[in-house]
């Protein structure tokens, strides 16, 4: 890590990124198809690709998605499982509340949608790693759900656009929140499960002033390596490179690269009548 304190580091100006370089992103949604008493029936979709740039074009590589069925089978007759097994999608369990509740049980639904988006996105993300382990590889979000990839490869990158979560605070927060364009933090860990770990830095993509505090910054993450912390400055200045074209029909464009955009763009696509 970068000292004992969080400092901002000028990256300079945006650089070429690496040639061999793909984007990761998935997506999930979910909607009460009905009830069986008070028992939601939810019908579930979650996707994921990797989209790799070849000769300035970005190409899916690799591309999954699923649609199924939740419901909770503790809560179910053993004939009214055997009717949603009818309906043609995949039927799978998910977690009930305590006693009935027609809200809380629609919400643990939603998380096991989310669950199995991220188990897609593992699977997608090591599908592509095997294929082509020397390459960097940009996931959308954090990579506490994907932290057994960076075993697989050191060029695995998280990027995280929300900043609900804090990992610093008093005079390292703010000089983290008050970055100003290309710079970045030091780099420093943060916990990742019980007992595993990233290196993190924040980034600012767009001078601040003028709007909030969040502004343009984003966090990346990487594995705890020696190699992360001597080339921050070198992905910071790349990632600068992929704010353009802009992601501007996003109201998230100002933390939002253009290649991850692309991906999104291409799940929705696939997605037909989801979106």
């Amino acid at each position: 890590m970068e000292g004992d304190r969080i400092r901002a580091l000028e990256v300079g100006d945006a650089a070429v990124p690496p040639t061999e370089l793909a984007f990761l992103d998935g997506i999930q949604r979910y909607a009460v198809e009905g009830r069986i008493g008070l028992v939601p029936v939810v019908r579930g979709y979650v996707a994921a690709a990797v989209l790799r740039r070849v000769r300035e074009t970005l190409q899916a590589v690799e591309s999954r998605s699923e649609e199924f069925v939740l419901a909770p089978f503790e809560r179910l007759t053993s004939q009214q499982r055997a009717e949603l097994e009818g309906v043609g999608l995949p039927l799978y369990d998910c977690p009930a509340a305590e006693r009935s509740h027609p809200i809380l049980d629609v919400r643990l639904a939603a998380k096991e949608v989310e669950t199995k988006r991220e188990v897609l996105e593992l699977e997608i993300a090591r599908r592509y790693l095997e294929a082509e382990p020397a390459g960097w590889l940009v996931v959308d979000g954090a990579l506490t759900a994907l932290s057994e990839v960076l075993e697989m490869s050191p060029k695995v990158l998280g990027l995280i656009k929300s900043h609900e979560t804090q990992f610093l605070d008093g005079r390292d927060l703010e000089v983290a929140l008050t970055l100003p364009a290309a710079h970045r933090t030091s780099v420093f860990a943060r916990a990742v499960g019980e007992h595993g770990r990233v290196y993190t830095w924040y980034l600012r993509l767009w001078p601040w002033e003028e709007h909030d505090l969040l502004y343009g910054l984003v966090r990346v993450e990487r594995a705890p390596t020696d190699a992360t912390v001597d080339e921050a400055t070198a992905v910071s200045r790349w990632l600068l490179a992929e704010r353009a074209p802009l992601a501007a029909r996003d109201g998230r464009w100002d933390r939002l690269i253009y290649p991850i955009q692309q991906v999104e763009t291409y799940l929705r696509a696939q997605a037909g009548g989801w979106w």
